[in-house]
């Protein structure tokens, strides 16, 4: 098969989005090499992350800079190259294409319809106009998460006959055994651990209030993990320091992946309350490493955690702190430890969400 990717994040996105797309086009390669790949990108960004796509000849990579070339004049490349699948990664697929190129597109979340106001207006309203019609055209839509289908066939109307989950898998570093010791500095471990971007649906606040209620016997150093708004942080860090716990808490900005290797497998748990998410990454990193996982019980996140992860209620602290509790006890997080590795590795490792991508292309270009 001829197979060709929107592959803008890909080249420029260095967060979820971005990830996501580097790690599927990569799984998909090294499992299935007898394909052809090609990755259409307005703009192409070369670092760590980019180079295994630019330093090889398994990717055939088509940009141009041209004014909304992306939108739909990359549509006369696509169709000239005639594909037997084009993939948006990112809930867009440009227009113009051929009705003989099969049409996949990848939605990750509504959050701007869940949550309208993290968003102006403008952006609003230009994403449901582009994600909307994207869905409308495409021959299926695929779905990282159950919560998400959901979210698209009741906002969207989307049958979900034409919807279909394929779960994202996390990148390799955190799959495979590490015996390297990045310089990053940590407190006394293990500790307790969050991993994210640092913005309100992630509930840091409700994390402060869960640990300031703990008994001093229950309570290990908090590793703070990622970057967000200053005006949020800075709510944070007031809210730690009104408690009196600036000792327990320590902020870590920016870290690479082999650092966040070393830093999960020194924690104890990972505590990830947030309030919504399309899927949500770090809770199947930490499973991988064989750290149980406090989450909530909201969207995608029981999908992730499966029975590695104990949930809860996001906005109930006394809830949160009651979780971290029952991680006390030895049999319990042993037990969570076990099956939540099990699950990730049997339901998002590399391989396993790649079977199931080629299986949903060529069900679509048998048909």
């Amino acid at each position: 098969m001829v197979i060709a990717f929107d592959a803008k994040r890909l080249f420029t996105n260095f967060t979820g989005l971005g990830n996501y797309s580097r790690t599927l086009v990569k799984n998909l390669q090294k499992y299935y090499p007898q394909h052809e790949y090609h990755l259409f990108t307005p703009k192409i960004t070369e670092n760590e992350e980019t180079r295994y796509f630019l330093d090889t000849n398994k990717f055939t990579i088509h940009s141009s800079s041209e004014p909304l070339w992306r939108t739909y004049k990359m549509s006369f490349v696509i169709n000239q190259l005639k594909p037997d699948i084009f993939h948006g990664l990112s809930h867009e697929i440009p227009l113009g294409l051929k009705n003989n190129v099969r049409k996949v597109v990848t939605f990750h979340d509504l959050i701007y319809e869940i949550y309208p106001k993290q968003f102006g207006i403008w952006d609003r309203n230009v994403y449901k106009l582009k994600y909307k019609k994207a869905a409308k055209t495409a021959d299926m839509v695929v779905c990282i998460s159950k919560s998400t289908q959901n979210d698209l066939v009741q906002l969207y109307k989307i049958p979900q006959e034409k919807t279909c989950i394929v779960y994202q898998s996390c990148q390799d570093v955190f799959q495979q055994n590490s015996n390297t010791l990045p310089t990053v500095t940590l407190p006394e471990v293990p500790y307790f651990l969050y991993v994210g971007s640092l913005i309100p649906r992630k509930n840091l606040k409700s994390i402060v209030q869960s640990f300031a209620a703990l008994a001093d016997s229950f309570k290990k150093p908090f590793v703070i993990v990622g970057s967000g708004p200053d005006k949020y942080v800075d709510q944070v860090k007031r809210q730690i320091s009104e408690l009196n716990l600036e000792s327990w808490f320590h902020f870590i900005s920016h870290v690479d992946n082999h650092q966040l290797v070393h830093i999960y497998d020194q924690s104890y748990l990972l505590c990830y309350p947030s309030v919504y998410e399309g899927f949500g990454i770090p809770v199947i990193e930490s499973l991988f490493r064989k750290k149980p996982v406090i989450t909530s019980n909201l969207s995608s996140l029981p999908e992730a955690a499966g029975p590695g992860g104990l949930l809860v209620d996001p906005t109930d602290p006394e809830d949160i702190k009651l979780a971290i509790e029952k991680l006390s006890d030895k049999n319990l997080y042993e037990k969570l430890s076990f099956d939540g590795y099990d699950y990730v590795n049997h339901h998002f490792s590399m391989k396993a969400t790649a079977d199931c991508l080629m299986e949903l292309y060529l069900s679509l270009c048998s048909r």
